[in-house]
């Protein structure tokens, strides 16, 4: 699980630091305010550890160059630059970026590094770490996985496409196979709700994700509605161990396509894989994701899962970005988006009461 986050010159975040909390925590801003580069930043450093992780078991630990050019290409392919000095923040001269990230419970894993915005293929570790994260990061782009899942790994692979490379991600960690014993039964009650939501469960076969219901019923995935393929997606990781204590869930305004009332059962299913012990890093324009996650926050069954609500606001000047942070959507300044939302509703019912 990530700690903290601190950056300087990272794209429009000139300087931030992000104290997370090991259960949800909810980040809200305007477009332009470092909703998305927050998370594919702290997403690309966690599954950097995690992939050396992967190497160090199966093979040789990577030396300081390996572990380098690797913390550049993930940097890379997860925000799709042309050069890691392309994450810079833009300015006069020659702009140089720090990034620092500790991880909660395991302190050898922490690690700094930096580049400018000279640099191409260059992340320069300024302390390298002792140990790599040894859960699970996952995150969920704007765009659902489960209808694209058939051969798209291998064909980003094999292929240049201009796609970030957290679709490619993810597909490997829903390309897991299910385990059996004690693992899926802790999950089965957070699976039983969601299966119940649905409809039914997500299956994999064939390289191909369907939903199947009781009684034999199979539909293709791209026949079931998008909103309940999301939820299955979640649905599917937590089978299958991606999401599980001390995993990261990561996830670009899950609320993208949804109707409210499917936004509301999303909201409740992510406040209750928190509550299971994944942490769950997301960011939204949705006023009503982020009162439906603060109001479940607040109720009787979630009031020990730790929380933290982050706003991002441009300054008066348009050159920096301001944060403020809180323990409910309350606490933090009003964002531009949500208030001209607040102020529909509003305008919507003076035209009713004037009818």
């Amino acid at each position: 699980m990530i700690e903290r986050l601190t950056c300087s010159n990272f794209s429009v975040l000139r300087d931030a630091t992000f104290e997370f909390a090991a259960g949800i925590n909810v980040v809200i801003g305007s477009n332009a305010t470092g909703k998305s580069h927050l998370l594919k930043l702290a997403y690309a450093c966690v599954r950097w550890s995690q992939e050396m992780a992967q190497r160090e078991r199966t093979q040789v630990r990577p030396d300081k160059a390996t572990q380098q050019k690797e913390l550049a290409n993930k940097l890379m392919g997860v925000f799709r630059c042309e050069g890691i000095g392309r994450l810079s923040t833009r300015g006069a001269g020659v702009q140089r970026t720090d990034v620092s990230i500790g991880l909660r419970d395991r302190l050898g894993a922490n690690f700094d590094f930096r580049f400018s915005t000279k640099s191409v293929t260059d992340a320069i570790l300024v302390n390298a770490p002792d140990l790599f994260y040894d859960g699970e990061a996952v995150f969920f782009p704007t765009k659902e996985m489960l209808t694209m899942y058939p051969g798209f790994a291998a064909l980003y692979r094999n292929y240049a496409l201009q796609i970030d490379e957290t679709y490619y991600d993810l597909c490997l960690t829903l390309g897991k196979p299910l385990p059996r014993g004690p693992k899926l039964l802790q999950v089965r009650p957070l699976l039983d709700a969601v299966e119940k939501i649905i409809g039914g469960s997500i299956q994999l076969e064939n390289d191909r994700f369907t939903l199947v219901q009781p009684g034999g019923g199979r539909f293709e995935i791209p026949l079931v509605a998008e909103g309940y393929r999301k939820l299955g997606a979640v649905a599917y990781l937590l089978a299958n161990g991606a999401l599980a204590k001390q995993s990261v869930l990561f996830w670009d305004e899950p609320e993208t396509n949804l109707n409210p009332a499917i936004m509301v059962q999303l909201a409740r299913l992510l406040v209750e894989v928190a509550a299971n012990g994944t942490q769950v890093i997301l960011a939204t324009h949705s006023l009503v994701m982020m009162r439906e996650l603060s109001m479940l926050l607040q109720s009787k069954p979630f009031k020990r899962v730790d929380r933290r609500f982050y706003a991002l606001a441009p300054t008066r000047d348009g050159l920096r970005v301001r944060l403020t942070v809180g323990g409910s959507a309350d606490e933090i300044e009003p964002i531009d988006s949500l208030d001209a939302e607040i102020d529909q509703s509003e305008r919507y019912l003076a035209a009713q009461e004037s009818l």
